[in-house]
């Protein structure tokens, strides 16, 4: 009996903090995020996007990861949401790839390579991973639509010094060359 009242207690407690949290205004939730980008990705691919402006409050290292990482295969038209909300349009095309960050991370330390816009802060990873690439299809902004194609390929990466609230790495992704 004593079972049943605290599965009770604890589901309308879960129950209750999703539906609350559903109505947290979206500068309060950035607010809350602080150091997990993570969490920013889950609640992107929830609704519409991030408010207007929050780019500008994004570190370098935290627009690459939600432009480009992701931990598993993916459909492009739900991701995609939270990549279009950083600049409020229809991203032509991009990648994900399907590792974590500090895997992404660990590239930078690899043979610096020239990137194609001729600077020379670029690494090459090591191994073919999992990817996902996704290119618009049709679609305005926030409708944007996009196919799906898997990959397994190299990645180039532009890296650069960290800046104040970066991770303590001694190069950080920034770019998807």
């Amino acid at each position: 009996m004593v079972v049943n009242n605290n599965f009770g207690l604890m589901a309308s407690t879960t129950i209750i903090f999703s539906f609350s949290s559903l109505f947290l205004h979206r500068r309060m939730m950035l607010d809350l995020l602080g150091p997990f980008p993570l969490l920013l990705l889950l609640l992107g691919s929830w609704g519409p996007g991030l408010p207007p402006g929050a780019m500008a409050q994004l570190a370098r290292f935290q627009i690459f990861e939600i432009q480009h990482i992701r931990a598993g295969p993916v459909q492009c038209n739900n991701v995609m949401r939270a990549v279009n909300s950083l600049t409020q349009h229809c991203k032509p095309q991009n990648t994900f790839l399907h590792d974590t960050f500090q895997n992404v991370a660990a590239t930078c330390l690899l043979p610096n390579r020239t990137c194609r816009n001729g600077q020379n802060n670029c690494h090459q990873s090591a191994n073919r991973i999992g990817m996902t690439y996704c290119s618009r299809t049709g679609g305005t902004y926030p409708n944007c639509r996009y196919s799906t194609t898997p990959q397994n390929q190299f990645y180039t990466v532009a890296c650069n010094p960290p800046q104040q609230g970066d991770p303590p790495y001694p190069l950080v992704p920034v770019h998807l060359d």
